[in-house]
């Protein structure tokens, strides 16, 4: 049982040593990607990269379309 209440404790010692960490840096909490507005976090990078992706797609069925439209009717 003893062993349980000292683990408890350093846990609680250790979490409250971060907490006054946090507060006295001043700095906001924010996960591992560094919140919003950061550009150097993968899952951003992933996702400009499927959004350029969808651009380029796009403009390629509009190109497309526009083809098609231009194309004289052959049947």
């Amino acid at each position: 049982m003893s062993t349980i209440l000292l683990t408890v404790g350093f846990f609680g010692i250790c979490m409250g040593g971060m907490a006054i960490g946090a507060i006295v840096a001043g700095k906001r909490l924010h996960g591992s990607c560094g919140g919003p507005n950061s550009d150097d976090c993968l899952c951003e990078i992933e996702k400009r990269r499927a959004c350029a992706a969808r651009e380029r797609m796009m403009a390629r069925l509009v190109e497309l379309r526009q083809e098609r439209e231009a194309a004289p009717c052959t049947d």
